[in-house]
């Protein structure tokens, strides 16, 4: 029938340019080592912070953890001036990397390391680490994709972004099983002197990526990494020049500013904000009841070792047979919808059936989809914008915008203490089904607007940075 895949198409679905195999190949190792620390990393985060400091207080450190982002995005934004694309990443890497190993060594400490089994609010060492890995979290997504989105083009994106995403999976899947395995053979005494070794593991993992991203910008020709021509030609004939301090503290800005100032970005930032609003009231359920059934920072650790073992199977199989096929034959549009209609359905199951463990198995199908089939859906809304949206905008939406919403549902979560469970379920999903609804409505103005460009062969932004351009000249 006219308009289904014929046979040669769907036995060429995960076919790959002969041209772009290195370039496919480096990416997809990049983010399987970065995913592969991350997902080692994460279980430590809300484990460490639960038995050091105390579970009661995490949504407290999301909205700390806010304030400590601002001066970080700040200098993530000047990085982007001063550096190349793929230096970025060297940077992220290279600097958490170093900050791992460092956490290595105070988490080993006899005193004010794991063996210290007490649970106060004055463990500076919890808090220190937790608002370590709210900086790995927020940079680590904005670094890969903002550098990916810059070096591929949307038939790129439309063929490989599904590639990527299934790399990062599989390095998900094989550091979430070796964790959980050997955290379930290691005896709960000798799991205090495990745990800091993970932290060494990650960092080695970090720098594996550098290494990657080092034989990627050395072996693929540049004329294959230039990404969307129209933003590429911009670029080139975009001038650098000398700023004074004032000039450059607004410069800092500048993502910001333009996020308030052009619809189609400040859209890109209420996607974020939607999803992660909805993300922080189902982990927060999750996280109580993992509090709840395990003693240890070992047996918590395992816990959310098994949850990013599946959520990352889940995701390897939606990676590879749903956003692959997905984006290559029904294309961007239609496929902005799919990820928050699949929520709002989610969402609606929680509500009619509310059993034990439901919020685990709905937030493990959240992640799952989010970072295997949405992100990579989202991050196609970049490629045809300036670099000043790909990189310095997406840092303000990516690490501060998420913030806010997780900072929003925090304080949404600590209002709902002593209500009544029934209350706190209604209050939840509504706000949830709300947000949702508002999503798809987002959507489809995205997607029409993306459209416009693509066919006009326009760059997003283009406009703004004249504009800018003049304000500069009249005031110089």
């Amino acid at each position: 029938m006219h308009g289904e895949p014929s046979k040669s198409q769907l036995t060429g679905l995960w076919e790959i340019k002969e041209e772009l195999k290195l370039k496919v190949l480096f990416l997809s190792l990049t983010f399987l080592l970065m995913m592969a620390c991350l997902v080692i990393w994460r279980p430590l985060k809300m484990a460490i912070f639960s038995k050091t400091v105390g579970a009661y207080l995490i949504p407290n450190a999301k909205l700390y953890s806010l304030f400590i982002l601002i001066p970080l995005i700040l200098f993530y934004s000047k990085l982007v001036d001063w550096l190349r694309r793929h230096q970025l990443l060297y940077c992220f890497a290279s600097l958490h990397a170093l900050g791992g190993l460092v956490f290595y060594f105070l988490l080993s400490h006899p005193v004010h390391g794991l063996v210290n089994t007490e649970i106060s609010s004055s463990r500076w060492i919890g808090w220190a680490f937790y608002f370590f890995m709210e900086s790995f979290d927020a940079f680590f997504s904005t670094t890969f994709w903002s550098f990916a989105d810059s070096v591929n083009t949307l038939q790129d994106a439309k063929n490989y972004y599904g590639f990527f995403v299934s790399g990062s999976k599989i390095g998900g899947i094989i550091s979430a099983g070796l964790l959980y395995v050997i955290l379930m053979l290691t005896p709960a005494h000798a799991q205090f002197s495990l745990l800091p070794n993970a932290l060494l593991v990650g960092s080695l993992l970090l720098f594996g990526a550098a290494l990657s991203i080092y034989f990627l910008i050395k072996k693929v020709p540049d004329n294959y990494m230039h990404g969307y021509k129209a933003a590429y030609k911009l670029e080139k004939q975009r001038k650098y020049e000398s700023q004074s301090f004032l000039k450059s503290l607004k410069g800092a800005f500048e993502g910001l500013f333009i996020i308030i100032k052009n619809p189609y970005v400040l859209g890109i930032f209420s996607l974020v904000i939607f999803y992660e609003i909805v993300n922080v009231i189902f982990d927060y359920h999750v996280a109580l009841e993992a509090d709840a059934a395990h003693a240890t920072v070992g047996g918590m650790t395992s816990y959310y070792a098994m949850y990013y073992l599946i959520m990352n199977m889940l995701g390897l199989v939606v990676s590879l047979f749903g956003t692959t096929p997905i984006l290559r034959y029904i294309g961007f549009r239609i496929s902005l919808f799919l990820f928050p209609l699949l929520c709002f359905f989610l969402i609606l199951i929680t509500f009619f059936f509310h059993i034990p463990g439901i919020f685990f198995i709905v937030s493990v199908c959240l992640r799952a989809c989010n970072y295997a089939f949405n992100h990579p859906t989202r991050e196609v809304l970049y490629i045809p914008t300036t670099k000043d949206i790909k990189f310095k905008a997406k840092a303000w939406t990516d690490a501060f915008g998420s913030r806010i919403a997780k900072s929003f549902g925090s304080l949404f979560n600590v209002s709902l203490k002593g209500a009544s469970p029934a209350f706190v379920l209604l209050s939840s999903m509504s706000l949830s089904l709300g947000l949702t609804s508002l999503w798809i409505i987002v959507v489809y103005f995205l997607g029409k607007k993306l459209q416009e460009a693509i066919d006009n062969k326009t760059v997003i932004g283009e406009t703004t940075i004249e504009s800018e351009s003049n304000e500069l000249s009249q005031g110089s």
